[in-house]
């Protein structure tokens, strides 16, 4: 997992790397027509638009966050916090901000808000079904499965793989509708990109989906 986190990380900043050395090289060719009384041409025009368009495009856009079910707060469920900080603090991991119920015979974890991953909320999916069907023994098992997906960063390599895929995508769309050129390197880092990070199965989710058991 650790190996994947960090090919995530250097991937994503691979590609704004990519990204910025383009926009950059860009102005550049702008600045010397500029300096050297050129003004402003087609050509010059065209670099000023690409470096504008790629710029705009890498911008981070904030994530819209809907609750998926209704808010669970420790004054009313005691003894279910009290189970959750005593696997939080067996396992080694803080609590999560917000816990939610959801019609799902299932649990998930996720992070929400933040850049990129980095300063989010922790959340949690606790499904109504299997609230009412586990024992004790077994909430317990499943409430530490779902800490261990915070202990492994599972949770924080999906805000990269996913905000990353979305500004390849938005790059690529937004260069094809004004060029056939500059677009190009921005498919061939997007294809890598999928490769190396994003499974087929992960294509159909976004981060509004949980880590699921």
């Amino acid at each position: 997992m650790r190996g994947r986190a960090a090919l995530a990380v250097l991937l994503t900043i691979g590609f704004y790397g990519l990204a910025l050395g383009i926009a950059g090289v860009l102005l550049f060719v702008v600045w010397l027509f500029w300096v050297n009384g050129h003004g402003v041409n087609r050509f010059s025009l065209f670099c000023l638009i690409g470096a504008g368009v790629i710029l705009w495009s890498i911008l981070p856009r904030p994530q819209r966050f809907e609750a998926p079910g209704p808010t669970l707060q420790a004054a009313e469920h005691p003894r279910l916090f009290a189970e959750l900080t005593d696997v939080a603090t067996r396992v080694g991991e803080p609590m999560p901000h917000e816990v939610y119920l959801v019609p799902d015979v299932n649990a998930g974890v996720r992070e929400r808000g933040g850049l990129m991953g980095i300063g989010g909320r922790r959340v949690m999916l606790l499904g109504l079904p299997l609230l009412t069907v586990l024992t004790i023994s077994q909430m317990r098992a499943v409430l530490a499965h779902e800490f261990g997906h915070y202990h492994g960063g599972d949770t924080r390599i999906a805000p990269w793989v996913y905000r990353t895929r979305e500004a390849i995508i938005r790059t690529i769309r937004h260069l094809s509708g004004s060029s056939s050129v500059l677009h190009l390197p921005f498919v061939w880092y997007g294809n890598l990109f999928l490769r190396a990070c994003v499974s087929p199965r992960s294509l159909m989710r976004s981060p509004a989906s949980p880590r699921r058991r």
